[in-house]
Order: C-alpha cells, then structure tokens, then sequence
C-alpha cells in the first residue's frame, strides 16, 4: 500500500490531521506513561505494605498456603505458619530459609501447630501467635477441606466437620485475633474462598455451602470493621492443581482419594499465591480467580437463574450416570 501525501488533501482535513500528530498522539503517549507511573508507586506502595508485616498463614504445609508461605516471605514478611503437620512446617522454614537473597531484610517465620477444625483449640492458637509474633497484621485464612457426595447419603457429621474446617475455624480464628488488630489500629483479614462460594455445583453440597457462608461472613466483616480500617479480603480461586480433590472427603468421611481432571487442568498454586499476594498488597475486596466459563457462570446465576439451573440440573444428570456406569 502506497503512502498518502498531505499534498492531496484540502485545507480542513490537513488541519485535522495536524491535529491528531500534534494533540492525540501526544496525549496518548501521556496516557500511557501516567498509568506506568500509577502502576509503578501502587506496586512500590503494596511492597511497603507487605515488608515486615506479621502475616499469619493457615493451611501452610502444602498447596497454595505453601506457595503463599513463599511469596510473602520474598516480599519481606514475617510469617507465623500453622498447620498440622509439624514436620511439614519444620521443613518449609527450612526451605524458606534457604532461599535469602537481594537487599530485603528477612524474617525466621515462626511455627505454630493446630487443628482449625477443633474450633476449642483456636483461641489458645491465637493466644500462641500473639506471644510470638507480638501482633498480626495480615490474617490468611487459607486452610480448608474438600467434599465429594450425594445430599442423600451424606452424613451429618460430614457436613458439620466441613463446616468446622472450612468456616467454624476460620471464623473462631478471625474473632480470636480481631481485637489485637483493632487495638493496633493495623489488620488485614484475607478469605481464601472458592468459586463454589458464589455458585453451587452438584455433589458439592457441604464444600459449596462451607465456602458460600465464608462469602457471607466475610462481606459482613467488611463492612462492619470500616470504621476500624481493617480490611478485608475474599479471594475465590476456580481450579488449583493442589491435592485438594485427593484429600477430599466422600459422604461417610472416607477419603476421595481421585485427583479430578479439573483440579489437575486447573492453575498453578504458584500463580494464584502470587494473585493472593497482588490482591493483599492493593487492599482488594472481591477477587475472583476463574476462567471464562467458571465466570459467565457467576454472573448467569444472578442474571439468569433459570437458565442455570437448567444447566446445573443437567450436569447432575450426566454425572450421576457416569458414576453409575
């Protein structure tokens, strides 16, 4: 294609054109450096915020509370990293403390060992962190249980210890160290949440429940500590390609034990921790973390309900028939 002279046009388009190489290009060139510079101080900004924070982590043996356990302690933070597991938490000190380097200062996280799903034993936990951290800053309330069944044949008590796991423990947690944060005039509650916090899938019942009443509490929490200038965070994931779905529990409590197609096509741990670590850094409130299906199906669900279930109902149709095959 040739190139067309000015030469051929009349008086009013060369002006305009003018107009464009003299105003529009230089404002667009504008536009873009002032974003660059707005990214810039807002990632400088959520730096200082991390460093040197007390960030508790729950769940931080394996999965995207280990990976999480990573990223904040490359950012600078000062862990306090719960689990169940005592070995796995001595080993990832170990892991983490190997990997110092560049100008940041780092801090030896510190351990503490119990079960979120004894929600008694929570509020010693609490009284344990606050002795060795002297405060927390940034609360993530990562640690969680999976659940494949039927409503039918599941047992109550399945549902009550997910529910225990899931949001009775993360909850007692958050009440447990609330106060400490509002005396300091410093907190940040995060909320690993799920995408099955915000729609139901079939044989999900007591996960999805577990996680919607998560969403629940935590928006409420929101809301109810602005006066504090606590923040709060509910980040819901789609997939992650962890060991969820294997240690999931069926309707009578016994393990899954089936690493689902989805789960192992789903994100890396490592790429939501660093989502997780962006979304604490910038204050957010909402973050979904979820293809595009996965997404279309949250707004369907307002939008459309009736077309939802009609697809809900058909996917519990095909599922019970290759589970019966």
């Amino acid at each position: 294609m040739l190139p067309v002279s000015r030469k051929g046009f009349s008086g009013p388009t060369r002006k305009l054109m003018d107009l464009t190489s003299w105003v529009i290009i230089p404002f667009l060139f504008g536009s873009v450096g002032i974003y660059g510079l707005f990214r810039l101080l807002q990632r400088l900004r959520s730096s200082a915020y991390i460093q040197d924070a007390v960030v508790v982590i729950t769940g931080a043996t394996s999965g995207l509370g280990k990976e999480c356990a990573k990223v904040f302690y490359k950012a600078g933070a000062q862990l306090v990293l719960c689990g169940r597991n005592e070995e796995g938490l001595k080993d990832l000190i170990s892991e983490l403390c190997r990997t110092r380097k560049g100008s940041i200062q780092f801090h030896k996280p510190h351990m503490v060992i119990f079960d979120l799903s004894d929600v008694e034993a929570v509020a010693s936990a609490a009284k344990e962190i606050l002795q060795l951290a002297g405060k927390v800053d940034i609360l993530i309330n990562n640690a969680g249980i999976s659940y494949r069944g039927t409503i039918l044949n599941t047992r109550v008590s399945v549902d009550r210890m997910i529910m225990d796991t899931n949001y009775f423990g993360p909850v007692a947690l958050t009440k447990a160290l609330l106060p400490s944060m509002i005396k300091n005039k410093r907190g940040h509650i995060v909320a690993i949440s799920s995408v099955q916090g915000k729609i139901s899938i079939p044989f999900r019942s007591a996960y999805s429940a577990s996680k919607h009443a998560t969403q629940a509490f935590f928006d409420c929490l929101r809301a109810e500590m602005v006066p504090h200038d606590i923040a709060v965070t509910v980040i819901s994931p789609g997939y992650i390609k962890t060991n969820l779905s294997l240690n999931a529990v069926t309707d009578d409590g016994s393990t899954y034990g089936v690493m689902d197609k989805t789960t192992a096509e789903g994100r890396t741990p490592e790429e939501v921790a660093h989502i997780v670590l962006r979304a604490v850094g910038e204050r957010s409130k909402d973050v979904l973390v979820a293809g595009l299906v996965p997404t279309l199906a949250v707004y369907l669900r307002a939008l459309a309900p009736k077309i939802f279930f009609s697809i809900m109902a058909a996917r519990a149709k095909k599922e019970r028939k290759f589970k019966n095959a």
